[in-house]
């Protein structure tokens, strides 16, 4: 039981504290509690003690630094100040108070935020806290100049009480948007000075309008607010589409270095099958390897390579095995090119090409062949692979060439190709098309 109140104090002193804070405001007549609205004030004493909870959970949360009493302190007294300036019907000190306790509470918040979740160290935070308060003190200030002038001056329409609270709500904007309010300082102060200067010579100019007339001129400050709301959501849209593109370049980066080291061990272990035969053939199949990864290394790290270099580059790769095979496999590579100065996204065939070799040729003994037809006519490239294999040779073990291939045609193509493989009886084929 002792465990439990201790988890969950924040909640009892949250509903005690709202309890406390409920009687305050009746005895000063700022709320009436009609006794026959039982249902509406219950869920209204729920709902606001779990407000006062969280917000109680999150100055606990600070017992163990310096600020906690300051947090307490300012949270107590300017909540009895506005308790009081209603009860004395001292307007500017009891509205001022109340503003008080608002942003205490939006520090409070702010601060467990930042400790608890974004997880800053205390030196991060201690610097980030400094200016952050500075605002809200700037905010309290101008907010409490502008009431106070308004209260004094009693001038309806009061021109400069009206550029203060224009001021006060610029700044709420910018501490709770300071990215966006950066971004667009410009457009933002730009459109709230001129109407800042349009209201003032409108009152000058129709001085014996009544203030309820007034009211129209005020509904124009609120026209640029649908029109901010608007470009933060495109703000916020085009932030997600850029980080998704970052995300999809890193991606895409990493699944390129994986191509490297794949091809290069495949090839190394071709190498170690020719130099343990101590064929003759293994001085050119050094050379033609040292061709192969040029290739892999320097055109393999571009976007895009144009589509004769990657033809070259099959060639080679194609003579290679040849070599490596003797007569053992058949290999043969048909061409039917349609259009010319086409590029394409490097090092996608081989894939394809490599676990024909690797899944189909190596399994058999004698008559293994693999056909290769590549075609580019109609803004459509195809790709296809089909060879014969040994079903009871192969591995279960899957590399990642497929893998690596499958996720960088979906980054860089989308829905632009399509990969289908098909299996009939002892021959395997696969085909690879891409819509440019």
């Amino acid at each position: 039981m002792i465990a439990f109140l201790k988890k969950y104090a924040s909640v009892l002193y949250g509903f005690i504290i709202l309890y406390i804070i409920v009687q305050g405001l009746i005895f000063v007549e700022f709320i009436l509690i009609d006794p026959k609205e039982t249902l509406m004030n219950v869920v209204g004493f729920l709902f606001w003690g779990i407000i006062i909870s969280i917000i109680v959970h999150a100055i606990l949360f600070h017992r163990k630094r310096k600020v906690f009493y300051g947090m307490v302190a300012c949270w107590v007294l300017s909540l009895s100040g506005f308790i009081l300036g209603r009860y004395l019907d001292y307007k500017v000190f009891g509205v001022s108070s109340f503003f008080l306790f608002l942003i205490t509470n939006y520090y409070i918040l702010w601060s467990w935020y930042n400790l608890r979740y974004k997880k800053l160290k205390e030196l991060a935070f201690k610097k980030a806290h400094k200016p952050f308060l500075i605002k809200l003190l700037v905010l309290f200030i101008i907010f409490t100049v502008g009431f106070g002038i308004d209260q004094y001056m009693n001038i309806p329409d009061n021109p400069i009480t009206f550029a203060l609270l224009t001021v006060f709500w610029l700044g709420v904007f910018y501490i709770l948007a300071p990215t966006f309010f950066q971004k667009h300082r410009l457009l933002i102060l730009g459109l709230y000075g001129a109407l800042l200067v349009f209201f003032f010579l409108f009152i000058v100019s129709y001085g014996d309008r009544t203030h309820e007339q007034n009211l129209d001129v005020f509904l124009i400050f609120l026209f640029p607010i649908p029109l901010l709301i608007l470009l933060w959501l495109y703000d916020q849209w085009k932030w997600f589409q850029t980080l998704k593109a970052d995300k999809a370049k890193a991606e895409l980066a990493l699944l390129k270095q994986q191509v490297n080291p794949h091809f290069f061990f495949n090839t190394l272990n071709n190498l170690y099958g020719l130099a343990k035969q101590k064929s003759d053939q293994t001085p050119d199949l050094i050379l033609k390897l040292s061709d192969i990864m040029r290739y892999v290394i320097y055109k393999g790290k571009e976007n895009e390579v144009m589509l004769e270099e990657e033809i070259e580059y099959l060639e080679n790769y194609i003579e290679l095995q040849q070599i490596r095979h003797h007569e053992k496999v058949i290999i043969t590579f048909n061409k039917d090119i349609q259009q010319k100065n086409i590029t394409i996204t490097p090092l996608l065939f081989i894939i394809l090409l490599e676990n024909a070799f690797k899944h189909g040729v190596d399994s058999l003994i004698k008559e293994a062949y693999v056909n290769i037809l590549l075609e580019v006519k109609d803004r459509e490239i195809a790709f296809e692979v089909t060879n014969n294999y040994d079903a009871s040779a192969l591995s279960e073990s899957k590399g990642i060439g497929l893998e690596n291939l499958k996720k960088r045609l979906e980054i860089v193509y989308g829905k632009s190709h399509s990969l289908d493989f098909t299996i009939e009886k002892d021959t395997y084929n696969a085909r690879l098309t891409i819509n440019i």
